[in-house]
């Protein structure tokens, strides 16, 4: 069986692992890149949280603009609401008001009809009566 060549640093991962898992002592040299591994890992990570939490504090200004738009609109419908409701109220008296003085029409209208039937019936009696 022929061994087949491989990059030295494949290699010597190889012999690392083995040894590992032998229980044999770890080379000085593997600790050392396992460091320089676990610290630029580390500076990767420290990076991420930077970038995250910039973004973090964004989206909070963000939202912190649009809790205040959301107030600004909520008290401007408040606001419509108030000065329609006064409108709509406005409008319903005018209507009433109309109403009041058609009634008043109509009533001035009934008693003005009923005077002229009695003085109708009144002249009718009197015609007969000179009849």
């Amino acid at each position: 069986m022929t061994r087949m060549d491989l990059p030295q640093e494949i290699d010597d991962s190889i012999k690392e692992i083995i040894d590992h898992i032998l229980g044999l002592p770890v080379s000085t040299q593997t600790l050392k890149l396992k460091l320089q591994f676990l610290e630029v890992a580390k500076q990767r990570m420290h990076d991420q949280y930077s970038l995250l939490l910039a973004k973090l504090k964004e989206k909070d200004q963000a939202l912190g603009c649009f809790k205040v738009e959301a107030c600004m609109n909520a008290q401007a419908l408040r606001k419509f609401m108030e000065e329609n409701q006064i409108l709509e109220c406005a409008y319903l008296v005018s209507q009433c008001n109309k109403l009041e003085n058609e009634c008043l029409l109509y009533d001035h209208n009934r008693e003005a009809l009923m005077d002229f039937r009695y003085n109708a019936n009144q002249r009718a009696k009197e015609d007969e009566f000179r009849v």
